[in-house]
């Protein structure tokens, strides 16, 4: 079996509303976390600082670990992040460059109380973060939950 993909990822609330990428890929809408792989010698909290300057062009304090979820092939670490500054949408990392065939990126801003009505993957990490943001508000937990997920097909 291949080695795990070990990613970080960040939740970011920002008036209201969490920071996600839009996607379109073969043939699927759907909308993602913040985030990628881990570089060589790059911490948790390194990837995620980096992966969201490159994606959104802003700036984030990661706070907090708040989940940790694994599937087959990943293992995901999501960090409660705070937007410190930068302009959202002025990203410019390999999924901007003109020659990507992965799809459609757009960042977005989405309504937290749509968050059970969108394709926001991994849905187990979506459905985690709306009910902790729904009991908790922006503190989410205080402990790591950590969720298994399958593969869908």
């Amino acid at each position: 079996m291949d080695e795990k993909r070990i990613s970080g990822r960040a939740i970011i609330v920002h008036e209201g509303k969490l920071v996600s990428m839009y996607r379109e890929r073969e043939g699927r809408v759907f909308y993602t976390f913040p985030g990628g792989r881990i570089e060589e010698n790059e911490t948790e909290v390194d990837c995620v600082k980096r992966e969201v300057f490159e994606e959104f062009g802003i700036v984030v304090k990661p706070i907090k670990k708040v989940y940790i979820y694994e599937n087959q092939r990943a293992i995901e670490h999501f960090y409660l992040s705070e937007w410190v500054s930068g302009e959202f949408g002025t990203g410019n990392g390999e999924e901007f460059q003109n020659n990507q065939t992965n799809g459609v990126y757009i960042p977005k801003l989405i309504n937290i109380e749509e968050i059970p009505n969108l394709p926001l993957m991994p849905p187990e990490i979506a459905s985690a973060f709306y009910n902790d943001y729904t009991n908790n508000n922006e503190e989410l937990r205080e402990d790591v939950k950590y969720i298994y997920g399958e593969i869908k097909k």
